[in-house]
């Protein structure tokens, strides 16, 4: 759940934009145009002379290769001290009203010091805040202390959504920080880059969680009260993937897992109408637990680094969870950081609608180098996930639902330093409110999606 909100207004700020110089840059986007609308006979059909095939530019290595007769070089860059920011959009029309055309952006801090003595990674927004600062044990190799903060702090109402219909009744100012403290052991491994490492960690995460009704918050729906809460943190990550100039998965394998243990100092009945009333005796302490993994292979029987075949899964599963330490999906709307690989993507759907106590979440997608830094994909998703509906009696009841999609995108280098990403999404099983009607299953998504090395 911590990082799960955390990426409710931001999602894994990239760390690659190639590294050419602005003139060079609009000189490509003029070529890239040009190209595209060029009659065939001009290029002289499919008797040219194909080339051998270039490598794919690997992050942080130097490059060079000549486009439309440009010479470009990419000089190396040192992947231990990135500073970059992002600002996207996403676009769901018929969605959640409070959340048709969202905006999320974030600053992305990442600091590797002293032969990974000292490790900080943050994400800022300003609403949300998330930090993790490594300082290693220099008696005990490959152990750390490990300090981390969490906050979500957002001075306004939210509802929740049945089918795709805010239920208003139910809104609430709700807000959480956390600060934790513990112990962790990185073991570096294959490809030996620096961010190719098993990290496991255990902390102790004291918070508070504080509440809010409004003037939308129904007269019969109980505010929960403020209450001291901790939990205990158990996280590991895996990476083993080689990335390419654009930080997109290339080659390799990651995966890892959370669970988390909480406990409030003090819950007393809350919540009402739609929803059942809650067991504040057994959900006062809860367990979450949830899972990963992501490969990127090539396509079998083509040799071509061209081509690549990312299949991802993630799972989740809780007990006596409620509305505040549920799984909020989707995650992240993009971004493949190491850490934020962590967090299910299922495009098509208002960051964090849906709050399920189990899921299941599958995609598979297949992306094409058409140029050093332009890549275009294609995907499809199907998840399993736990989601509310109503019954004929306008009572609300949980079902664990299918929620296939299909869709696509870009992932382009841009000028300045900068990246571009566009995905369109159709989710199948969504359900859309279009307004003086029953909902309807099936959605439209759109995601545009700027960051910017510093």
């Amino acid at each position: 759940h911590r990082r799960q909100e955390n990426h409710y207004l931001l999602s894994g700020a990239r760390e690659s934009m190639c590294r050419i110089s602005s003139r060079q840059a609009v000189y490509l986007w003029i070529s890239l145009v040009c190209f595209w609308f060029m009659p065939a006979g001009w290029s002289g059909g499919t008797e040219q002379v194909v080339r051998a095939e270039e490598p794919t530019p690997i992050a942080g290595e130097p490059f060079r290769t000549t486009l439309f007769g440009e010479e470009i070089y990419v000089p190396p860059r040192d992947r231990r001290s990135v500073t970059a920011m992002s600002f996207g959009i996403q676009a769901i029309p018929n969605g959640p009203s409070q959340m048709e055309a969202l905006p999320f952006g974030a600053l992305y801090l990442w600091r590797n010091w002293d032969d990974d003595n000292r490790r900080l990674r943050g994400t800022f927004s300003g609403v949300v805040n998330d930090v993790d600062y490594t300082i290693g044990l220099r008696d005990y190799p490959n152990w750390s202390l490990l300090l981390t903060w969490d906050n979500f702090v957002l001075p306004m109402g939210r509802s929740e959504y049945v089918q795709g219909q805010r239920q208003r009744g139910t809104e609430l100012e709700w807000s959480y920080a956390f600060a934790g403290a513990g112990l962790g052991y990185r073991l570096p491994v294959h490809p030996f880059r620096q961010d190719s490492a098993v990290n496991v960690s255990v902390t102790y995460e004291a918070g508070y969680r504080w509440f809010k009704g409004t003037g939308h918050t129904a007269s019969d729906y109980g505010v929960p009260k403020d209450t001291y809460e901790g939990r205990i943190h158990f996280r590991i990550r895996a990476d083993a993937l080689k990335r390419n100039l654009m930080e997109l998965p290339h080659e390799g394998v990651t995966m890892g897992a959370d669970v988390l243990h909480g406990h409030r100092a003090k819950w007393d009945q809350w919540g009402g109408a739609p929803f059942n009333t809650p067991d504040f005796k057994k959900e006062r302490t809860y367990i979450q637990a949830s899972a990963y993994a992501l490969l990127a292979t090539g396509l079998p029987f083509i040799e071509s680094d061209k081509h690549r075949l990312l299949t991802s899964v993630h799972g989740g599963i809780g007990k006596d969870l409620d509305r505040f330490s549920a799984f909020r999906l989707p995650g992240r709307p993009t971004g493949y950081e190491w850490e934020a690989i962590s967090l299910p993507m299922i495009h098509g759907v208002a960051f964090n609608e849906l709050f399920p106590t189990r899921y299941a979440v599958a995609n598979l997608q297949y992306r094409y180098e058409a140029l050093f830094f332009l890549y275009p994909y294609v995907e499809a998703t199907w998840g399993l996930v736990e989601r509310p509906v109503f019954t004929s009696n306008t009572a609300v009841k949980q079902i664990t639902d299918s929620m296939p999609a299909l869709g696509g995108g870009l992932v382009t280098g841009a000028p300045w330093k900068s990246q571009v990403e566009l995905n369109y999404t159709y989710n199948f099983g969504i359900y859309r409110d279009p307004g003086g009607a029953p909902p309807t299953k099936g959605g439209h998504g759109l995601i545009v999606f700027w960051s910017k090395e510093l």
